[in-house]
Formats: C-alpha cells, sequence, structure tokens
C-alpha cells in the first residue's frame, strides 16, 4: 500500500499543480489562436474561398448561373495585410491582377467552359500562394473540379 501511495502522490501534486495552473492562466482558446481581429486582407481571402467553394459547388450540380461576382475582388490589391505579414510589392500586385482578370473570365466563359475557367482561378490562388502565405495550400489543392466527362 505504501508503495502505490509514493507512486500516486507526487501524481496527484502535479495533476493539482497543472489544473491550477491553467486555471489562473485562463481557459486555452478552442482554435488555440489568439483574439487578434482578422486583417481587411485575411477577411478578403476567407470571402475568396467562399465564393470559390459556391462556384464548385453550381459546377457539380451543373446550375444555370455562377453566384454573385463576389464584390471584395476589387480591394484586392488595397486590403491591409496581417500585422508583421510579408507582402512582396512587385509580385503580389501581379498575382492579385492576375486572380482578378480570371474572375473576369470565369464571368465571361460560356457554360461548357466554366469548369477550365473556374480551375484557372483555383490555379492562380496556388500560384500566389505558393510564394505569398502557403499555409492555404492545401486547401486550395482540394479545390480543382474535374473537367469534361
Amino acid at each position: 500500500m505504501t508503495h502505490r501511495l509514493r507512486l500516486i502522490l507526487p501524481l496527484a501534486i502535479l495533476t493539482l499543480m497543472v489544473c491550477a495552473a491553467l486555471r489562473t492562466e485562463g481557459p486555452p482558446l478552442a482554435n488555440g489562436q489568439d483574439l487578434t481581429p482578422p486583417s481587411e486582407l485575411a477577411l478578403l481571402m476567407r470571402e475568396m474561398a467562399a465564393h470559390a467553394d459556391s462556384v464548385r459547388a453550381g459546377l457539380s450540380r451543373n446550375d444555370k448561373k455562377l453566384p454573385p461576382y463576389p464584390a471584395g475582388v476589387k480591394t484586392l490589391l488595397t486590403a491591409t495585410p496581417t500585422k508583421d505579414m510579408h507582402i512582396d510589392p512587385i509580385t503580389y500586385p501581379t498575382f492579385g491582377k492576375d486572380y482578378q482578370a480570371k474572375v473576369d473570365a470565369l464571368y465571361k466563359a460560356a457554360r461548357k467552359d466554366r469548369a477550365s475557367a473556374y480551375n484557372a482561378l483555383v490555379q492562380s490562388c496556388a500560384n500566389c500562394h505558393t510564394t505569398h502565405c502557403p499555409g492555404p495550400m492545401m486547401r486550395i489543392k482540394k479545390m480543382y473540379v474535374k473537367v469534361g466527362g
């Protein structure tokens, strides 16, 4: 019995210390991130991803119409990035203008060509995120649609 007590007592004390430390620090956040509000550019990227998701869903249903044109696209080159995030002043505008052109091309594409135009749009995202903020690349790779039969 004393042998078990020698093992259990230190574990119990350690558990209590950890619980007390967690209580004084406050509860951890669910996603492990701080509470800093997202930047304009981060919010815009979420809007762009949601738009791409809705286009992809419409293509899979063979919808006649595309979802509404994403209004935020016009602010892509001027949206404020996340603090301390480096945005290259030469390459970023090039990628941003390419994305804007791909959105325009998607909305001008004939219905039969929309999947290809959409994939070109997704590729534009991948091209930029390979250089700037590579975190979303796994999600971007899953956004492509199958073209043709």
